[in-house]
């Protein structure tokens, strides 16, 4: 699109892709932030695991149930893991094989943050160029006129 004189409908144009670009900018910032939170907690999982391995059955543990609150137990199968497998349905594997599991995941969602990631960038630069044809238009616009 030229930028040099832009129309009243092309102004309007560019001012609604901008505002879509805005909404899908923030829902992309969105679904970044929730997916941070997801990696965090599958982190802390995989920790976890890994800490609760070495202890032998029968210490006491304290367990994490949210909100920075913890209840004492006795850990009796520290070589298993009961792991969500989706659909609210939960099955127990073996250390190994959950760590495997919750490895993939994370996997798979640095996958989906990069490719979230690469579109908020490109959004970005979209909202950045229509930003400047219109602050250029502005510009050119409160300018005085000169006598030629």
């Amino acid at each position: 699109m030229s930028d040099e004189k832009l129309t009243q409908q092309q102004l309007q144009e560019l001012a609604a892709r901008h505002q879509q670009y805005q909404y899908q900018a923030e829902s992309i910032a969105q679904q970044i932030n929730m997916l941070k939170l997801t990696l965090k907690d599958l982190e802390t999982a995989l920790t976890t695991i890994t800490a609760l391995k070495d202890i032998p059955a029968g210490n006491e543990v304290l367990v994490p149930v949210g909100f920075g609150s913890f209840v004492n137990a006795t850990l009796s199968t520290p070589d298993k893991v009961v792991i969500g497998i989706g659909a609210g349905v939960s099955v127990e594997k073996k250390t190994d094989d959950a760590k495997a599991i919750l490895e993939k995941r994370k996997d798979e969602l640095n996958k989906y943050y990069e490719q979230l990631n690469s579109a908020f960038t490109k959004l970005a630069t979209e909202l950045q160029g229509i930003e400047g044809i219109l602050q250029k238009y502005t510009a050119q616009t409160q300018q005085p006129m000169s006598a030629e």
